[in-house]
């Protein structure tokens, strides 16, 4: 897949769902006590965190369940996939100049990922793991499918675990059904104060399209694409 020529429009074509899908995990995690009692399929697109699947696992179907996290995080690593791709060591810069006081584990990550690439894939499929997949050349369906497998391996173990602790979920799911009002402010406000903090912490979440195209509108286009 060949980078649009037009330095803009490259980027932007990365920006939107990155930007996107950031806000949907903020959406997600302030609304999650209202998605866990009346729309946990939303929840799972949104945000579908381990331990909030593990409380909607029996309100949904095996497809569901699996589908729609793997399609929410199909398209993450894809968006990262190919920043890292496009841009190189100008996207891995960009991603530790927002990591702020939390760049540790990113550093780490980026030290190790060429000695073990599946195995730092399969422990850690996210974001930054796909950036570096890219800007590595990493072959794009190994990368994919041992991410990918990853992801269904833990959402299966996570929805074994309620299965067999079922009356403990249903506990939980009943006592967030019964204080679901209070619960949703609080974590609304939560979520309000991670995003200040993280600000004050030097940790800059990419939610601004304008923003990260400005970011990275005068670099050149790579050499490198996902088809060399």
């Amino acid at each position: 897949m060949h980078p649009p020529s037009n330095p803009r429009v490259r980027i932007a074509v990365l920006a939107v769902p990155i930007v996107a899908l950031t806000i949907a995990v903020w959406i997600g995690n302030a609304l999650a006590p209202t998605l866990v009692s009346d729309f946990p399929h939303l929840l799972l697109a949104l945000s579908p965190r381990l331990e909030l699947a593990a409380v909607v696992s029996h309100k949904v179907s095996a497809p569901a369940y699996y589908l729609l996290p793997l399609a929410r995080a199909s398209m993450v690593l894809t968006s990262w996939y190919l920043l890292g791709r496009w841009y190189n060591d100008r996207a891995l810069r960009w991603a530790e100049e927002r990591s702020g006081k939390a760049a540790k584990p990113l550093l780490w990550v980026e030290r190790n990922f060429n000695k073990a690439r599946y195995p730092i894939t399969f422990l850690f499929p996210m974001n930054i793991t796909a950036m570096l997949a890219g800007a590595g050349n990493m072959n794009p369906f190994g990368f994919f499918g041992v991410a990918l497998a990853s992801i269904v391996v833990r959402y299966w173990a996570v929805r074994s675990l309620a299965e067999r602790f079922s009356a403990t979920v249903l506990d939980i799911s009943d006592f967030i059904n019964q204080y679901q009002q209070y619960l949703t402010f609080g974590t609304i406000a939560l979520v309000v104060g991670w995003v200040v903090w993280s600000q004050k912490d030097g940790i800059r979440q990419p939610d601004s399209i304008e923003e990260m195209v400005e970011d990275f509108e005068d670099d050149a286009a790579p050499e490198n694409t996902l088809g060399s």
